[in-house]
Formats: C-alpha cells, structure tokens, sequence
C-alpha cells in the first residue's frame, strides 16, 4: 500500500487530524452514529455539548479552500452515555 503524503492541504485540518489520531467525524457522521437528524447535532455543538472544529472564516471567503466541520469521536461517544442513546456501531 502506499505512503500518505502532505504535500498540500489546509494546515489547520491536518494539525486537527493529527491531535485527535483521525478520530473525528462530521456532523452527518455524527448524527447517524447516534441515531439523530444532522440538525440536532448542530443545535448540541451550539450549546456546547459536542465540540464542533471548523475551517478557518479564509475558507468562508474562497472557493480555493474547501469548507469542513469536524467532531470528535470521544465526544460522540460520551453524549451518548450521558443521555442513554447506545452509539451504533459501538
């Protein structure tokens, strides 16, 4: 199998991946995980309940930069049981 390479990509993204060991998901990743609507963990990262990392406001303003919303896992997992809704998969 081949290496993987970081020739490119966005900095921040890399970093992100690198400090959680890849894993993260994204907000439709996380909803079908816990078995909800993509907009109910939207509604949890806005009041804190989940962390939500997002590309930097440059990305906002370019079509050069791709867009992205990444959650950790650990979070996922911890909602989960602190609300009593079995993660699928887990």
């Amino acid at each position: 199998m081949a290496e993987a390479s970081r020739s490119g990509g966005d900095p921040k993204l890399i970093r992100l991946f690198d400090e959680y060991g890849g894993r993260l998901v994204s907000p439709g990743g996380a909803a079908g995980l816990l078995g909800v609507k993509r907009q109910t963990i939207h509604t949890l990262c806005k009041r804190g309940e989940l962390r939500a990392f997002r590309s930097d406001d440059i990305a906002e303003r370019t079509r050069d930069i791709p867009k992205w919303v990444y959650i950790p896992l650990d979070d996922i997992y911890a909602y989960g049981e602190k609300v009593g809704r079995p993660v699928r998969g887990s």
